[in-house]
């Protein structure tokens, strides 16, 4: 009776999610709306799919091109600025100019915190503190000091959505070095917020793609693990062994391989999140989706097992 009880209420449990997807608000067009890390990847994508709704978009890039590229393709209802989300005086400059173009009594609708970078990925030993604290400056401390001072605008909208872009290894770390501790991090925070602000008609959603095709995985990531190898002292090299190297090689090229070209899932997840009544809490995109959730609950014990 109990196995029966258990599996209609996973039934009913899904059955009602995928009915709740249909429930959007009544007009989102023209709502304000701003996404960080809009030079490539997620970012700009993103940034292309919300002004072709309708939306007004505030894109934030790091570099000239970026913005440009954005500015030439995009209509006059998105708005790019430079913005550096590790310095605070971007993040007051880039607060300063978005209250200046919200028309009065406007807030922001939506904050999409999807600035990131990957840093060195694989053996924790090689990492040094300046590793963590680059990567965490722009995926951890960057998606805190943007929500931060937002949340005021955010709340002004009447019902504000924060879409923090983490990762498969923010909810099951089986590698990924600095880069999945700080999306670690992230599924905290947006966890501990979504229930701050709950009360103030605030959702927070989190992203978490499994593998897609962006400038995230570059080549670079081989050459910057074999300076930090041959950055180690004899001790790290011999516990490692003199195949880890190759070994690395062959895991990153397997990854890139398997990762997914079409961002459009992502980008549905993340629209889903900013439109939906009832968005949800995580939303999990890509490749083996049921696999990683498999294994994000399974004991420790048995994923470690197959993970060795």
């Amino acid at each position: 009776m109990l196995y029966v009880l258990i599996v209609f209420a996973i039934i009913t449990y899904y059955a009602l999610d995928w009915l709740l997807n249909f429930f959007r608000i009544a007009k989102f067009q023209g709502k304000y709306v701003l996404i960080t890390g809009c030079d490539s990847g997620f970012g700009q994508a993103l940034a292309l799919r919300l002004d072709a709704l309708g939306f007004n978009v505030f894109a934030g890039c790091l570099t000239h091109n970026g913005s440009l590229f954005l500015s030439e393709k995009c209509s006059s209802n998105l708005y790019t600025f430079l913005l550096d989300v590790t310095k605070p005086e971007s993040i007051e400059n880039a607060l300063q100019v978005i209250k200046t173009k919200l028309p009065e009594n406007e807030g922001l609708w939506g904050l999409v915190n999807n600035a990131g970078i990957l840093g060195p990925m694989g053996c924790l030993e090689l990492c040094s503190i300046d590793d963590y604290q680059k990567v965490f400056s722009v995926n951890l401390y960057g998606t805190i000091e943007m929500t931060r001072n937002f949340l005021p605008l955010l709340r002004k909208s009447g019902n504000g959505r924060v879409v923090n872009m983490s990762s498969i290894l923010g909810r099951f770390a089986f590698s990924g070095g600095p880069y999945t501790i700080s999306k670690q991090g992230v599924e905290s925070y947006s966890d501990t917020l979504r229930r701050e602000v709950y009360k103030q008609n605030i959702r927070v959603s989190i992203i978490e793609p499994t593998g897609f095709r962006t400038n995230l995985m570059q080549d670079k990531m081989v050459d910057e693990m074999q300076t930090l190898y041959e950055n180690a002292t004899e001790e790290v090299k011999i516990a490692l062994g003199q195949d880890f190297l190759r070994k690395y090689k062959t895991t990153i090229l397997k990854a890139k391989d398997s990762c997914l070209p079409n961002l459009d899932p992502v980008l549905d997840a993340i629209v889903h999140a900013i439109t939906a009544i009832f968005p949800r809490n995580r939303y999990l995109v890509g490749v083996s989706e049921w696999y990683c959730t498999l294994f994000a609950y399974l004991p420790d014990w048995i994923t470690d097992k197959i993970l060795k």
